[in-house]
C-alpha cells in the first residue's frame, strides 16, 4: 500500500498531465477551456466515488482532498496577480472612474439582486442569500476577454471590462469577508460597520498592495541582473502580500494583490534585467494556467457527492441565481454605464457589445473557490454550508454549459463574427498584393527552370479593387489609419527591444496608440487626430507636479515629468517619420494614393503639434531640455551598446569575463546618464515676461516666481481661444505657432514670443475681441488666481503692477477719447 503522501503526488501529477491535454482538444472543438474541465473534474469525481480500492489513481483522486483556506491562501494570489500584470496600466488610468464604478456598482447590484430573489423565491434566510450573491459576483476575466479576442472589441472596451473584472473579484471577496463575518457570528449585522470594514478592507489593501510593489521593485533592483531572483520576489511578494494584509492587518489581501500587480506592471518592470519581464510574465501565466485547472478540476469532482444530495429545492435555487444575476448584470450595462457615457467618463458601447457582455458573463475560478471556503468555515452549519456549495457551484455549472456555448450563435446572429468593410479592404489588398508577388517571384522562377508560366499576376486584385469601389474615401481615409495605427503600435515594441526606448516610454506610446486606433475605428480621420492631439497635451501627472513644484518649491517631480514628456515627444517624432514613410511605401497600395495623401496628411498635422510642443518646452526650460537631448543621446547609444556585447558574446567573439567587464562599465555609464539634470527656467521665458508693460520693473527672483506660474496648453487650428465679450481670467503666451486677433477692420496675427490679455490679470472688463488659433498653438497660460497668490505674498509686487497697470489705462482711454474726435 502506497503511502498518502506518494498516491497524492501521484493524483496531482495525473491531472496536471489530463489539464495540459485539455488546451489543444478545447481549441480544436471550439470549446471553452473551463467547460472541458468542469466535464473532467466530474467524470474523475464519479471515478473516484465508484472506483475500486486496489485503483492507483482512484485512490490517489480520494488523497486529494484539499482544506478550504488552501484554495483561497494557495490558488487565488497567482490568479490575481497574473490578471493584474496583463492589464495595460496607463490606459486603465484613463478610465479609472468608471472601472472603479462598475467593479464597486455591479458586485453591489449583485449581491442585492441575487440575494433578494433568492429570498423570496426560496424563503431561505437573507444573510445566507446575500451572502450567495456576494459569492457568484466575480466574472471570469479569462473567459470575457477571450470573447472580446473573438469579436475584436476596441482595446479601451477591454481595459475598462479587464480592469472591472479584477477589481470585482476583488470587491467581492472583500463583501463576502464581512458578510460572512456576520453569518458567523464573528460581527454585528450592522450597514453602518459593514460599509466601514469594507472601505478599510478595500482602501488598506490599496495601501499595502502599493507599499508591496514598491518594496518589491526596490528589492529587485537591487538584484538586478539575477533572473531567477528577481521572478522568485514576485512569487513571494504576492504570497507574502496575501497572508499579511488577510490574516494579520485585517485588510483586503485580494485589493492588496491586485493592486500590487497593477503597481509593479507600470513601475516595477522598468527596474527588471532586460529580458525578464517576458520570462516573467510567461512564468505567472504558467501559475495562473494551473491554478484555474486545479480549481475547477478539484470542485467539479465534487460534483457526484452535490448530485447525490441534490433536491428540486437545489436546481430552483441554481435558476433564480441564474436569472437574477443576469439581471443584475443587465441593469449595470444598461443603467450604469450609459450614465458614466452621458457624464463623459466612459465611451458609448453598442447594444449588441452589451448583449454579448450579459450573456457572457462566466462564472469561474473564484466563485468556486469561495464556495468551498464556506463549506468548512466554523459556524456555518452543514446544511447551510451544502446549500451554499450546491448552489454557488451549480450556477458556475450552468454558465458554462449553458451561457459558454451558446455564446458564438449568438455573436454571430448579432453580427459581432463580421469583418468590417475597411478591414475586408485590407484582408483582400494584402492578399491580392501578396499573391501578386509570389506569382511574380514563381514566374521567374519558372522561366529560369524552363517551365510554363503561372496564371496572370493580377488576376487576385480584382476582388479588392472592386471592394475599393463600393467604400467612399472617408472609409478608405479610415482603413489607412487603423494600418498606421497599428504600424504605430509595433514601432513602440520594436524600439524597445533596440533598446532606443525604455519599458515605460515604450508603454506610454503603445497606450496612446491604442487610444489613437479605438478613435479611428469610432470615427474616422477627424477622431484619429483630436485622439493623437489630445495624448499630447499635459496629463495629470504633469499639472500635478507642476502644483507640487509651485506650492513647496520641489523640482524633483516635475523634472521628471519634463525628462518623460521630452522624450516621449523626440520619440514620437522619430515615429511619424517611420509612418509617412510606411504611409508612402505600404499604406498607398492598400487604400489608393488619393486616400493616402489625406491619412499622411493627419500624420503631418501630429508632426506639427509635436514639433510644436517641443519647443515651447524648449522656450520654458531651455537649459533642461538641451541637457536632456545630450543624456538620451547618450542613453541610446548605451541602450544600443548591450544589444552590440551580448551578439558578440553569443558569437564567441569575447569570452564571459570580457562581457561582464564590459556590462560593469556600461552599467556604470548609464547611471550618470540617467540622472536628471536640475531644473532651469533658464533666461528666455524670464525675458518674454519682462516685455508685458505691467510686468515692468519685476527682476530676479520675483520674475523667475512669476515664470513659474505659467501652465502648458495646446490648441488646434481654427480653435478659439477667446471670445469677445467673455470675462477673462488669464493671459496668454505664444511659445510656438501663430493666432489671430479679430479686430475690425484688419486681424492682427501674433507669433511665438507674443502675449496678450495681460488686463485679464487686474480688471474684470469684457474680452474687446475675439482670438482664434490659425495652427497648432502651444501656449503658456498665466491664470489670474494665481497671479492673485503670488501678489498676496509680495506686497511690494502688488503696488508696482497696479501703478503701471493704472496708467495703462489711463492711455488707454485716452487714445479712445482722440480716436472718437
Amino acid at each position: 500500500m502506497l503511502s498518502p503522501v506518494i498516491l497524492a503526488v501521484f493524483g496531482f501529477a495525473v491531472l496536471l498531465a489530463l489539464v495540459s491535454l485539455l488546451v489543444p482538444i478545447a481549441r480544436r472543438i471550439s470549446l471553452p477551456f473551463t467547460v472541458l474541465l468542469a466535464v473532467v473534474g466530474s467524470v474523475l469525481g464519479f471515478a473516484a466515488l465508484e472506483g475500486g480500492t486496489q485503483d492507483y489513481l482512484v485512490l490517489s483522486l480520494k488523497e486529494m482532498r484539499i482544506p478550504a483556506e488552501g484554495f483561497v491562501y494557495v490558488f487565488l494570489p497567482p490568479l490575481l496577480f497574473a490578471g493584474g500584470l496583463t492589464v495595460d496600466v496607463r490606459r486603465l488610468m484613463d478610465d479609472v472612474t468608471p472601472v472603479l464604478v462598475l467593479a464597486i456598482v455591479a458586485v453591489l447590484v449583485c449581491m442585492a439582486t441575487v440575494g433578494i430573489a433568492l429570498h423570496l423565491a426560496t424563503g431561505v434566510e437573507l444573510i445566507l442569500c446575500l451572502m450567495l450573491g456576494s459569492i457568484v459576483a466575480p466574472t471570469d476575466t479569462a473567459a470575457v476577454l477571450g470573447i472580446f479576442r473573438d469579436i475584436g472589441v476596441p482595446s479601451r472596451l477591454q481595459v475598462i471590462v479587464e480592469g472591472e473584472s479584477l477589481f470585482n473579484d476583488a470587491a467581492a471577496v472583500a463583501l463576502f469577508v464581512v458578510i460572512l463575518g456576520v453569518l458567523t457570528n464573528q460581527s454585528e449585522a450592522s450597514f453602518l460597520d459593514g460599509a466601514i470594514e469594507f472601505g478599510w478592507g478595500f482602501a488598506g489593501g490599496m495601501i499595502l498592495g502599493w507599499i508591496a510593489a514598491q518594496v518589491t521593485g526596490w528589492l529587485i533592483s537591487q538584484f538586478r541582473g539575477a533572473q531567477v531572483t528577481e521572478i522568485t520576489l514576485t512569487v513571494a511578494m504576492t504570497y507574502l502580500t496575501f497572508v499579511i494584509g488577510q490574516a494579520f492587518i485585517g485588510v483586503s489581501g485580494i485589493i492588496a494583490v491586485v493592486m500590487a500587480a497593477i503597481v509593479f506592471a507600470s513601475d516595477g518592470r522598468t527596474r527588471l534585467s532586460p529580458g525578464t519581464w517576458d520570462t516573467l510574465l510567461t512564468t505567472w501565466r504558467q501559475l495562473e494556467f494551473w491554478a484555474t485547472s486545479l480549481i475547477f478540476v478539484l470542485a467539479a469532482m465534487l460534483t457526484p457527492r452535490m448530485i447525490g444530495q441534490l433536491q428540486w429545492s437545489d436546481l430552483l435555487g441554481v435558476a433564480v441565481i441564474f436569472v437574477a444575476a443576469l439581471g443584475a448584470r443587465a441593469s449595470v450595462l444598461w443603467g450604469v454605464l450609459p450614465a458614466l457615457t452621458y457624464f463623459g467618463l466612459s465611451q458609448p458601447i453598442s447594444n449588441e457589445y452589451k448583449a454579448v457582455l450579459a450573456w457572457g458573463s462566466l462564472r469561474g475560478a473564484v466563485t468556486a473557490a469561495l464556495a468551498l471556503t464556506v463549506v468548512e468555515t466554523p459556524g456555518v452549519s452543514q446544511d447551510q454550508g451544502r446549500l451554499i456549495f450546491v448552489w454557488a457551484v451549480g450556477f458556475v455549472l450552468a454558465t458554462l454549459f449553458i451561457a459558454a456555448p451558446t455564446l458564438r450563435p449568438l455573436m454571430k446572429a448579432l453580427k459581432l463574427d463580421k469583418l468590417t468593410p475597411e478591414e475586408r479592404l485590407v484582408r483582400d489588398r494584402v492578399m491580392a498584393l501578396s499573391r501578386g508577388r509570389v506569382r511574380e517571384s514563381m514566374s521567374q522562377i519558372a522561366k529560369m527552370l524552363g517551365l510554363a508560366t503561372s496564371a496572370p499576376i493580377h488576376q487576385a486584385a480584382e476582388t479588392s479593387n472592386q471592394v475599393q469601389g463600393v467604400l467612399s474615401r472617408d472609409d478608405l481615409v479610415r482603413a489607412g489609419l487603423i494600418v498606421l495605427a497599428n504600424r504605430e503600435t509595433e514601432l513602440s515594441l520594436e524600439y524597445l527591444q533596440r533598446g532606443l526606448v525604455g519599458r515605460r516610454i515604450a508603454e506610454r506610446m503603445r497606450a496612446d496608440a491604442g487610444r489613437v486606433l479605438d478613435a479611428v475605428r469610432q470615427g474616422g480621420a477627424s477622431e484619429y487626430l483630436a485622439a493623437a492631439l489630445g495624448n499630447q497635451k499635459p496629463s495629470w501627472r504633469f499639472r500635478l507636479a507642476l502644483w507640487v513644484q509651485r506650492r513647496f518649491r520641489w523640482s524633483t517631480l516635475l523634472a521628471e515629468e519634463i525628462a518623460d514628456r521630452f522624450e516621449l515627444l523626440l520619440i514620437k517624432q522619430l515615429t511619424l517619420r517611420e509612418l509617412l514613410e510606411f504611409a508612402d511605401a505600404k499604406v498607398a497600395d492598400l487604400i489608393g494614393h488619393h486616400a493616402a495623401l489625406t491619412a499622411k496628411e493627419a500624420l503631418e498635422g501630429r508632426m506639427q503639434a509635436i514639433s510644436g510642443a517641443i519647443e515651447g518646452l524648449d522656450l520654458q526650460y531651455p537649459d533642461y531640455t538641451n541637457a536632456m537631448r545630450t543624456r538620451y543621446l547618450e542613453r541610446l547609444s548605451i541602450g544600443l551598446e548591450e544589444a552590440e556585447y551580448r551578439g558578440q558574446r553569443d558569437q564567441s567573439l569575447i569570452s564571459d569575463e570580457v562581457y561582464e567587464d564590459l556590462e560593469e562599465d556600461r552599467h556604470r555609464r548609464r547611471g550618470v546618464a540617467e540622472k536628471r539634470p536640475p531644473l532651469d527656467l533658464g533666461l528666455k521665458l524670464t525675458e518674454m515676461l519682462e516685455k508685458v508693460p505691467i510686468f515692468a520693473g519685476i527682476k530676479g527672483k520675483d520674475i523667475a516666481r512669476l515664470a513659474q506660474m505659467l501652465t502648458p496648453e495646446l490648441f488646434l487650428p481654427g480653435e478659439r481661444i477667446i471670445r469677445a465679450g467673455d470675462k477673462g481670467d488669464r493671459m496668454y503666451f505664444i511659445a510656438s505657432g501663430v493666432v489671430d486677433v479679430l479686430v475690425a477692420p484688419n486681424p492682427v496675427r501674433l507669433k511665438s514670443g507674443d502675449f496678450f490679455g495681460e488686463m485679464a490679470l487686474l480688471t474684470d472688463n469684457p474680452r474687446n475681441a475675439d482670438v482664434v488659433s490659425a495652427g497648432y498653438t502651444n501656449m503658456l497660460e498665466l491664470r489670474r488666481r494665481d497671479f492673485e497668490t503670488l501678489l498676496r505674498a509680495n506686497p511690494d509686487m502688488k503696488q508696482n503692477i497696479e501703478r503701471v497697470a493704472q496708467a495703462r489705462e489711463a492711455q488707454n482711454i485716452s487714445a479712445a477719447a482722440v480716436s472718437g474726435e
